[in-house]
């Protein structure tokens, strides 16, 4: 049995950053690794100034984090990078830790990049050089959706429109009304076959209810992070 992934993700930021943290830590102190592996985690900028304020060099402080899980959580927790300087990574954390979880058991969840895969308001997918071309032929933005945020594969297959969303506001607004166009799209242009999920973590239980009556069916699911790997079969 998967152990699901559960986070209180109105705090998803303190969640990123202890588990870069911990990633960090683990492998400062007990991997073998190159420059290249720390890169996810580690700040080099931050590391190279206490490099040089200990006149010594990166492999010298490499060295007395192997074995060593004291030293290596404080280099760690002091040359991180910092999650509160990434927003825009809040989702792809959840999307990469909802992963760990379902591509052992054959689904598997993956982010896309910003534009990567386009809704077009005439029922179309575009990758990224299919918008540009397009773009150049005439193609408006306003012709378009808000581009998706992940897709799946394996054991089902479908689309994430994916958004962390608390407290009152016009951004807060803007989510939902993206969140509905995309599960207008859905009804009107889904494949058989695939899924749609409109992936909402909220505080906001009225709006997000709401969505749910509106469009929440067998191929398009309206859900927070623990509903959707229940519905992909982890308990």
């Amino acid at each position: 049995m998967r152990i699901m992934f559960t986070a209180d993700l109105s705090k998803v930021r303190e969640v990123r950053q202890k588990t870069t943290d911990k990633n960090l830590t683990e492998l400062l102190c007990f991997s073998e690794f190159t420059d290249k592996d720390l890169r996810p985690y580690l700040n080099f900028k931050s590391l190279d100034r206490l490099v040089a304020k200990r006149g010594t060099d990166r492999k010298d402080i490499y060295d007395k984090c192997q074995g060593n899980y004291d030293y290596a959580e404080s280099v760690a927790h002091g040359n991180s990078i910092k999650a509160s300087r990434q927003g825009s990574k809040d989702e792809f954390f959840v999307l990469n830790e909802i992963d760990k979880v379902t591509a052992p058991t054959g689904t598997y969840v993956r982010c896309l990049n910003n534009q990567d895969l386009r809704p077009t308001h005439d029922g179309r997918l575009l990758t990224k050089m299919q918008f540009k071309l397009l773009q150049e032929e005439g193609l408006g933005k306003y012709e378009c959706l808000k581009s998706l945020d992940g897709i799946i594969s394996g054991n089902f297959e479908g689309y994430i429109f994916a958004k962390i969303v608390f407290g009152e506001g016009g951004h807060q607004d803007n989510v939902f009304h993206e969140a509905a166009a995309f599960g207008q799209w859905a009804q009107q242009y889904g494949e058989e076959g695939k899924i749609y999920v409109l992936l909402i973590d909220t505080d906001l239980d009225s709006k997000y209810n709401e969505l749910k009556e509106s469009y929440d069916s067998e191929n398009i699911w309206v859900v927070n992070h623990t509903e959707f790997q229940q519905r992909l079969g982890i308990s």
